[in-house]
């Protein structure tokens, strides 16, 4: 087992020595670079994109983003994962075309070697009663168990070490038990959380996330896809109109 080398004799590190590590021939210690982990939230960033306000950043490559977030000397990107699901609900209706938009998108990132895992909508009955004479009755569709998804992919990639740093871009306070678990039973990994663009950070998250950042709009607008998507010689996806840069 090779001796733990104090980082105070090599100028040229930023993080601790991990094991394993090597010896180039020029007999210079080579330091793994750290294992970054992307898990998107896809709504909760879509519509912090949305509020931004100019449609084309919407259009925004995860891969590349998720560059920019790590530190380059230091750490590599092995993994995006991007969770959505497609809002078949919408079919027949005026808003029809999200759904293309959202399967353009999806292809685009899958091309640049971004995970789509797929969630569902489920609908609900809603009623309302005002007084002896208003009934109300409607129905609506939620994106359902996205939290349980990023907090069991999380997991079960921790177990197989397939990270050692897991950036999840979600401000949803139901995240906070993936935080937890992460913090008891793998405290040699960390589990970061990062808010969307001119999103603020639910206290409670930084508490319990090993530490936490935030993706600046600048990123953003570095981070986009260009007007088409080339895979293996020919076009997998095409910019949507509305995503057009002004």
């Amino acid at each position: 087992m090779p001796q733990a080398v104090p980082e105070a004799h090599i100028p040229f590190a930023e993080v601790y020595i991990r094991e394993p590590y090597s010896v180039n021939i020029l007999g210079r210690i080579v330091v793994p670079r750290e294992r970054v982990a992307l898990y998107v939230d896809g709504f909760n960033l879509y519509h912090a994109l949305d509020a931004l306000g100019p449609n084309h950043l919407k259009w925004l490559n995860l891969r590349k983003l998720g560059r920019l977030l790590i530190k380059s000397r230091s750490q590599v990107l092995v993994s995006v994962c991007y969770f959505s699901a497609y809002a078949e609900h919408l079919k027949g209706t005026e808003k029809e075309g999200s759904i293309h938009r959202h399967r353009a998108y999806v292809a685009a990132l899958e091309a640049k070697g971004v995970e789509f895992v797929k969630g569902n909508f489920a609908r609900r009955e809603l009623s309302y009663r005002g007084g002896r004479r208003y009934r109300a009755k409607w129905q609506k569709h939620e994106e359902k168990q996205t939290d349980v998804a990023i907090g069991v992919r999380v997991m079960a990639d921790a177990i197989r070490d397939k990270f050692d740093t897991a950036m999840i871009v979600s401000n949803d306070t139901d995240m906070i038990p993936l935080f937890q678990a992460m913090a008891q039973i793998f405290p040699h990994k960390k589990a970061l959380t990062i808010s969307a663009p001119e999103r603020p950070h639910h206290q409670t998250l930084i508490d319990v996330a090993a530490e936490h950042g935030r993706i600046r709009r600048s990123q953003v607008e570095k981070a986009l896809f260009g007007p088409r998507i080339v895979q293996g010689g020919r076009i997998v996806a095409r910019r949507p109109a509305e995503y057009a840069p002004p």
